[in-house]
């Protein structure tokens, strides 16, 4: 006769009065594996703050370097202009641009684009125009013309009040030489 073979008895279901209501070895009760500590958090936001402290701290002083290239930029637009303008005039009328610009000073807005009223312009420019040049072996010429232009930004914050822009401290001036062309 052939052995008996062996039969299995159906899975019974677990025993429910055996389960523990204490969690595993290694894990607290309502801990989650994929967070962050609030010590972590704290952590971390103590170290970006302080890396953006300081770099707020030089915002003001980006803004102000931005300013001042601004500034420069349509100071030499205007400069340019008026370089223009100058080397255009005949070289016996020079004189009279120079007075003419001393008595009635040119305005310029905020693109340095030349304005009429004095009210809504930001840069004020003269041009100051000597005919008496000497040059450096201690010669003088009739024949050249020293060309000052003074540009002043009227808005900015300014450490000299002096109204003529040719002694004005703040006023950004250049200065060229002029040659008489025979025109």
């Amino acid at each position: 006769m052939p052995p008996l073979a062996k039969t299995h008895s159906a899975p019974t279901a677990p025993d429910l009065d055996r389960v523990s209501s204490e969690p595993p070895a290694g894990k607290k009760r309502g801990a989650t594996s994929g967070g962050f500590s609030l010590v972590e958090v704290v952590i971390a936001i103590g170290v970006i703050a302080f890396a953006f402290i300081p770099m707020v701290g030089m915002l003001p002083m980006g803004l102000n370097l931005s300013r001042q290239a601004i500034d420069t930029t349509v100071q030499a637009q205007i400069a340019q202009q008026l370089t223009a303008e100058v080397q255009q005039t005949d070289f016996s009328r020079l004189t009279d641009l120079g007075a003419t610009s001393a008595a009635n000073p040119y305005y310029f807005d905020d693109q340095g684009n030349k304005v009429a009223d004095p009210n809504n312009a930001i840069y004020q420019a003269v041009v100051a125009i000597s005919t008496n040049t000497t040059l450096p072996s201690s010669v003088a010429t009739q024949r050249l013309a020293t060309v000052t232009l003074c540009v002043l930004n009227t808005k900015a914050n300014r450490t000299c009040q002096e109204q003529d822009l040719t002694k004005n401290r703040d006023s950004k001036k250049i200065t060229f030489l002029v040659p008489d062309n025979g025109r």
